[in-house]
């Protein structure tokens, strides 16, 4: 298997730290195309009170860990980088408006993208060069020009998502996006 873009799968609940197995994009892609979270994302997006749908998230979906492979859930425990950066914004107005934008952005090479499990945002996953610079500096700069390029605001582009660790829950979306560049089945 190739090790770039490669990742941590846990199992729910979001206090499990310790990943199940080593995950790809094509897998993560065919996990969301699959319809085997779709009972948790219709529950989830049916519960109106912001507090117990944070509460039913974390108990009830799976997540990743889309900047890389760790031995545990916490940022000095990275085994090996990914390469991908995952953005998540919050809030948008027009998910699949801004899904067709990001991914024919020219300037970042988008991986995967999907709607978020509340469904009113979007996991938008990007491939960096950390040659350049570290992870977080890659997130301050891509958050910087979506809110200059595509008008989102400092709330819509979450900022506590900047660290290496940051949980991304995986939610049903048949809809996914996935780079042809990346191919589902190798």
């Amino acid at each position: 298997m190739d090790k770039k873009f490669e990742m941590s799968y846990f199992n729910a609940p979001i206090t499990n730290k310790v990943p199940l197995t080593t995950v790809s994009l094509q897998e993560v892609a065919q996990l969301v195309r699959s319809r085997s979270l779709e009972p948790q994302t219709t529950a989830l997006r049916t519960i109106g009170d912001h507090e117990q749908a944070r509460q039913y998230k974390g108990r009830n979906f799976p997540y990743v860990t889309p900047a890389g492979v760790f031995s545990y859930c916490s940022d000095k425990s990275l085994l090996r980088p990914s390469e991908v950066l995952c953005m998540d914004l919050d809030h948008v107005g027009d998910v699949d408006g801004l899904k067709r934008r990001l991914t024919a952005d020219r300037l970042f090479r988008t991986l995967l993208a999907f709607r978020s499990p509340s469904g009113d945002g979007l996991k938008w996953f990007v491939s960096i060069d950390l040659g350049k610079c570290g992870h977080r500096q890659w997130f301050d700069a891509v958050r910087n020009y979506l809110m200059a390029t595509y008008g989102l605001s400092d709330r819509q582009v979450d900022p506590s998502v900047r660290n290496e660790s940051r949980a991304c829950y995986l939610c049903y979306d048949p809809e996914v996006y996935v780079n042809p560049m990346l191919t589902i089945d190798r």
